[in-house]
């Protein structure tokens, strides 16, 4: 990995994380979607991240969201999930020929019939463990399955057009 690659990489950390405690944190569509965009940092990392830096590093982001969210671990727990699955994921969506090396995800490389159903599957497995610990009650259960779906597709969209503007021409 080049020197330029983590400056990068600590500029969309950095802007990420800012960016859902300063800005989104108070955002929803109809109370009922919201965006998460500082999962991006684990749905973008590299395909070869040992699993450890994923979970090690999901739980830091998570807690910090929790710490600003006053949640009292539940970001921290969703997304150390998607860090474990992450590699699961790959293994489902696997193109028949395998990864490259220097394979990132990305729309550009991944193409759209991979990319956003990986998108899509991390948002909602995050989405649901979220919502569902934060309910934690049976009669919000329809409640808490319209929120996972309306922000997996609300996420989905989003992360959509932040490819979007990040491809390379």
């Amino acid at each position: 990995m080049g020197n330029s690659f983590q400056i990068k990489w600590i500029f969309i950390v950095l802007f990420s994380l800012v960016a859902q405690v300063f800005i989104l944190r108070d955002v929803a569509l109809a109370n009922v979607a919201f965006c998460f965009i500082y999962l991006w940092i684990i749905l973008k990392a590299p395909i070869h991240t040992p699993i450890f830096y994923l979970i090690i590093g999901g739980f830091f982001i998570g807690w910090i969201v929790d710490i600003f969210y006053n949640t009292h671990g539940i970001h921290s727990l969703a997304t150390v999930l998607i860090a474990f699955l992450r590699p699961t994921f790959f293994k489902m969506l696997t193109p028949v020929n395998g990864y490259d090396e220097r394979s990132s995800v990305s729309l550009n490389e991944m193409k759209a019939l991979w990319f956003f159903p990986y998108i899509f599957v991390m948002l909602l497995s995050h989405h649901l463990i979220l919502f569902l610990v934060e309910s934690a009650d049976a009669s919000l259960l329809m409640h808490s399955l319209l929120r996972a779906f309306a922000s997996a597709i609300l996420g989905t969209m989003v992360f959509g057009m932040l490819e979007l503007f990040n491809q390379k021409n």
